[in-house]
């Protein structure tokens, strides 16, 4: 799979870095701060609702509707807790609650970098085929700033996220827009590009859609029956016992 491959891409939540906690444990953590009692379960139920429901009116974190991706987060947690708080809600409090939230993810404080992501960027930087290494997120632009905290630039020659392809993975335009972003792009074919993520449908068959090569890092060992056990892996290491 190496062999004619001269950009690799990877996922980057779940896939290089993980978050701590899970955010919803945070925001819950957050109100407590705050003197609110909420329910973690409560908390969790609305938030998927109310992510559904801003990314079908405000897609990609509102990059095609020209809002900003902080309005849109702030905008979340904010209708998140409406629905929790109901007549105990209070705007200025939680709006001040969406704004340590949002500085907190904008920092490096949330995340852990996977302990075979650095020893797997560093030997692909160091390659001597010189591959192209890029980051391809379903993530907000704070992503930018996100992974140079986390000492990680120097391993990635772009970073693109859904704010700035104003699409999202599994759709196509995320995966061309990557594409473009690579040095002597008009002379690359699909097929030399290879993806590396954690979900079946965004990355493996979302990066196989557009013809490039993927891999799925299945690092719970859960299992894939639909997809050939060569394509699977469990650590990202694994990628250099790959042909």
């Amino acid at each position: 799979m190496f062999r004619n491959v001269r950009v690799i891409t990877f996922d980057i939540v779940g896939t290089v870095l993980r978050f701590k906690e899970p955010p919803v444990a945070k925001y819950v953590e957050i109100a407590k701060d705050f003197g609110i009692k909420t329910n973690y379960d409560q908390v969790q139920k609305s938030f998927y609702y109310n992510w559904k429901l801003l990314d079908e009116k405000h897609p990609h974190f509102g990059s095609t509707t020209n809002i900003s991706s902080m309005f849109w987060w702030v905008n979340l947690v904010q209708e998140t807790f409406r629905d929790v708080l109901k007549e105990n809600y209070k705007e200025d409090e939680v709006r001040a609650m969406a704004n340590i939230l949002y500085g907190y993810y904008h920092s490096p404080k949330p995340y852990l970098v996977l302990d075979d992501s650095v020893e797997t960027l560093h030997k692909l930087r160091n390659n001597q085929n010189k591959l192209q290494i890029g980051a391809i997120s379903n993530f907000d632009n704070r992503l930018h700033d996100i992974i140079p905290s986390l000492g990680l630039k120097q391993y990635f020659d772009f970073i693109i996220t859904s704010e700035d392809a104003k699409s999202s993975k599994p759709e196509a335009a995320i995966y061309d827009y990557a594409s473009a972003r690579c040095h002597e792009s008009a002379e690359l074919l699909p097929s030399q590009f290879l993806h590396i993520g954690d979900d079946m449908d965004k990355d493996y068959y979302g990066a196989r859609n557009v013809g490039w090569n993927s891999l799925l890092v299945d690092r719970h060992g859960g299992g894939y029956t639909l997809i050939q056990e060569e394509h699977v892996i469990n650590k990202l290491t694994d990628i250099f016992n790959k042909k």
